[in-house]
């Protein structure tokens, strides 16, 4: 079984990610891996043994708190500690595609404490083929529900399969958000919709999407909700109450404007909960 890793850096939210990981890897009956990234390239030019002390206690220190912080959350939950070398994006994007989920904070505290997450967590979730998940604030009440949104263009089911999995784990119900609103900019044709007709064929497209989940998981309830809204929006305001909301991350290039795809890095800027962003497909 893979482990779950977990990103750290001493931040607050690094913190809340060692929490939000701990639980997952107990639920999973996983090691829980906890890495913290030593990043030397700020100091290429400065490199000295005082240096190296320096850079030695801090990883220390963080990994002390965050151990201490997964072993207060999940008694005896067996977790090994690692300090890996390199680059954090990089280092973090190959813990990603082996690992049963990579654990991140949404802000970290800066290149001096290794600087692996904030726009970092970005690039992982973009580039990345495994689940990457990011934790905003330490874990809340919980309320049983795992958000996945849908879309008709989606070549594949690994968001949805990874989003059953959760729930079917968490014991949690799964509610499937489709939402999807008309042309409105400037140079949109000019076209009278038949709304019911729109309605249809929305709702076709999410049943579509959900028929082999809903025979594989058939004791776990599936909720729809189809709404004529902005996706990000809908999302967002889902991602209030949820448990954890999962995405897609599509795209073709390599640049995060185009592999993270608009809609999910949008989320992730603004989400209240967990988001798990999951490649359609397991290639970059």
């Amino acid at each position: 079984m893979k482990d779950v890793t977990v990103g750290v850096d001493g931040s607050e939210t690094a913190l809340a990610a060692v929490e939000w990981a701990a639980d997952d890897a107990a639920r999973r009956g996983a090691w829980l891996r906890i890495v913290h990234v030593v990043d030397r390239s700020p100091y290429e030019l400065a490199a000295s043994p005082e240096l190296d002390a320096a850079l030695s206690e801090v990883a220390c220190r963080i990994m002390s708190g965050a151990e201490k912080t997964a072993r207060a959350r999940r008694p005896g939950l067996p977790t090994r500690l690692e300090n890996i070398e390199g680059r954090p994006a990089d280092v973090l994007r190959g813990l990603a595609d082996e690992s049963a989920g990579l654990v991140l904070g949404s802000r970290g505290m800066g290149r001096t404490a290794g600087s692996i997450l904030g726009s970092v967590s970005m690039q992982v979730a973009g580039h990345s083929t495994g689940p990457v998940i990011i934790v905003p604030d330490r874990p809340r009440r919980r309320v049983g529900e795992i958000v996945v949104g849908l879309d008709d263009t989606a070549d594949c089911h690994r968001p949805i399969s990874y989003a059953f999995e959760k729930a079917d784990l968490h014991g949690a119900e799964i509610r499937a958000l489709h939402a999807w609103s008309l042309p409105t900019h400037s140079y949109a044709p000019a076209i009278d919709y038949d709304l019911n007709t729109v309605r249809a064929g929305q709702r076709a497209v999410a049943t579509s999407r959900l028929a082999r989940f809903r025979t594989r998981y058939p004791a776990l309830p599936v909720s729809d909700d189809l709404r004529s809204a902005h996706p990000v929006e809908a999302l967002v305001e889902a991602s209030r109450e949820a448990d954890l909301v999962v995405v897609g991350a599509h795209g073709r290039g390599r640049a995060d404007s185009i592999v993270m795809g608009s809609v999910s890095r949008r989320v992730l800027r603004h989400a209240r909960c967990p988001i798990a962003v999951v490649r359609p497909c397991g290639r970059h």
